[in-house]
Order: C-alpha cells, then structure tokens, then sequence
C-alpha cells in the first residue's frame, strides 16, 4: 500500500470508478464520503448545484478513513455549478485540524469545467485547510476510454512524483 487516500462523492457513478481505477494505478486504499442527501433525477440535480453554489456544507456518512498513514489524499467528486460539490466541503470542514501537512490533490468529474477553475474555487474555499493543491485534474465525463487511462495515468505520475 502506498502512502495516498482515495476519498471520494460520487452521484451517477462516474467518480466512483475515477477513484477505483485511481486507487489501482497508486496502490492506495479508497473510501467513499457517502452523501446523505438524495440527490436522484432533476429536482436532485437543480438541488446538487444550488447547494454547491451556495457553499453548503450537507449531512455526510463519515468513511472513517485512517489519515494518519496518509501523506497524500485525493478528493475525488463531481463537479456541480463549477464548485465544491456539498459533501466533500463537509468532510473537509471536519478533518480541517487532520488536514495540516498533507498533500492534498483534487480530481474532478464533470462536464467540461477546466481544472483551473476548479482548483482555484478549492484553494479560495480551502486555502487554511490544505494550502496549494498538490495536483488538480478534471476529466469529463464523456471522455473516450483511452482519453481517460491516459489522463488518469498523468494525474497519478505527477501525485507518486511529490
């Protein structure tokens, strides 16, 4: 096992198997932040983006991971109105204290922000809590197989690299 945490929020899936394939390339344990809010179909979609929007922090289901071991962890989510999604604020606002020399890395599943939005809207949020990100990577959702090993593979090159 390597010194890195997966910690991920998925809603369709789609950053659950971002973490798992992640997790495989960097040998390290991942858990997901389960997210108390029902978030299905269209009023829970409009409800995901409003709340990221907001800046609201949402009931989560704590994966009780070990941080620790952790050198590194990865917050894997979706992206919902270009912003934190709603539980992973909330897991960082109650790990801020355990937060403090990690390196902290966001990966990103969305429909087409850029990751410098992204990484910009985390460290403005976070800035206290994990400083400068350590990496910041967005893949869409739509992106082709290939596309998307090839830029997992990046990601987890420049994360064993630190």
């Amino acid at each position: 096992m390597s010194d890195a945490l997966v910690l991920y929020v998925t809603r369709d899936g789609h950053s659950r198997a971002l973490a798992l394939d992640l997790g495989l390339l960097l040998g390290a344990e991942v858990r997901e932040i389960g997210d108390l809010v029902n978030r299905r179909g269209l009023f829970g979609w409009i409800k995901s983006g409003r709340q990221a929007a907001m800046r609201r922090a949402t009931p989560i289901r704590d994966p009780g991971a070990d941080l620790k071991a952790a050198r590194t962890l990865v917050l894997v989510q979706p992206v919902w109105a270009s912003a934190v999604c709603p539980p992973v604020r909330s897991w960082i606002r109650a790990h801020a204290k355990e937060l403090a020399g990690k390196r902290v890395a966001v990966l990103a599943s969305d429909f087409g922000a850029p990751s410098s939005v992204i990484r910009a809207k985390f460290e403005s949020e976070f800035r206290s809590e994990i400083g400068s990100l350590a990496a910041c990577e967005a893949i869409p959702q739509k992106e082709g197989d290939s596309l998307r090993r090839k830029r997992l593979e990046d990601f987890a090159a420049v994360l064993k690299r630190g």
